[in-house]
């Protein structure tokens, strides 16, 4: 058998085929214009780094049009008005933009895989909004865009995720950072302002102190999902930089620990809970209102 390997090998070398030097780049071009890379990028990571826009600027005159997109702090859950902070804000910019119109996005339960791909028989948060604000910007009137996201993305890790990890965690970062770019990038991308909510430590709501939810995370997985808010709240700034929108902080409020600010549940807010949220975007987009 190797005598007819020896000779078929001694064939090939004493033949020419033009066509095997194109053979290998084709592979990398192949390899370049793979679906999950850019067209001026070979390598994946560098993707997020390839765009850049400018900082906050000022919104034009005249009313806004905003949208918000996010989970059950955004939807209002806990607050008995059903209003949460998007109408609380809405009355705020209406004192000082008259005839200032809001949609909200929010939903009970969403991540941010959710937000961008569409859950529960919804359609994307993402692709609603920024058909509105494409709709808004088109017609010169002012967009803004209000972002609070990744709360359950931390509670669906360590709950459903399985035994996380290190390697774990670095991969759920990863697909946190891919989301947070494309939702940052496709909002921006329509000409509006975005201001984006850093996370709060949810392993410190009462909730969680109680085990009264998500009960399959571990003390240790708790642990792990301190540490992993600060990964994800890095991340939220690095991506607002990147895209120029504007951040609020809620990872250094009290708002989720102190019971004068807490619905019944140990996990919301209620309406003084939502007063304190409102009052915050509002001091967030205060720079770019007036």
């Amino acid at each position: 058998m190797k005598k007819y390997i020896l000779l078929f090998v001694l064939l090939l070398s004493a033949c020419s085929f033009p066509s095997s030097a194109a053979t290998e780049p084709s592979l990398e071009e192949g390899s370049e214009i793979d679906a999950s890379q850019t067209e001026t990028s070979t390598q994946p990571e560098d993707n997020s780094q390839a765009v850049s826009l400018p900082p906050a600027s000022p919104l034009p005159a005249g009313a806004v049009h905003i949208v918000a997109l996010g989970d059950s702090l955004t939807q209002g859950d806990g607050d008995d008005t059903g209003r949460g902070y998007p109408g609380r804000l809405l009355d705020m910019v209406n004192a000082v933009r008259p005839d200032s119109t809001l949609t909200n996005f929010g939903q009970s339960g969403w991540s941010s895989d959710a937000l961008i791909n569409g859950d529960q028989g919804l359609e994307s948060q993402l692709t609603r909004a920024v058909s509105e604000l494409q709709d808004a910007t088109s017609q010169g009137k002012a967009g803004l865009a209000l972002v609070w996201i990744g709360s359950n993305d931390l509670w669906y890790l360590y709950e459903f995720g399985g035994d996380i990890d290190d390697a774990g965690d670095a991969s759920d970062a990863q697909r946190f950072e891919a989301n947070i770019d494309t939702i940052l990038s496709q909002l921006r991308g329509t000409g509006a302002q975005v201001v984006i909510a850093l996370l709060d430590d949810q392993s410190k709501r009462p909730i969680a102190l109680k085990g009264e939810a998500f009960v399959a995370i571990t003390p240790d997985e708790m642990s792990r999902m301190s540490a992993h808010v600060d990964v994800y709240n890095q991340i939220i700034r690095d991506k607002a930089a990147q895209y120029g929108a504007l951040t609020v902080d809620f990872y250094s409020t009290d708002i989720f620990t102190n019971p004068a600010t807490l619905y019944d549940d140990g996990n919301h807010p209620n309406q003084a809970g939502y007063d304190i949220i409102a009052q915050k975007w509002y001091e967030a987009i205060t720079p770019i209102l007036q």
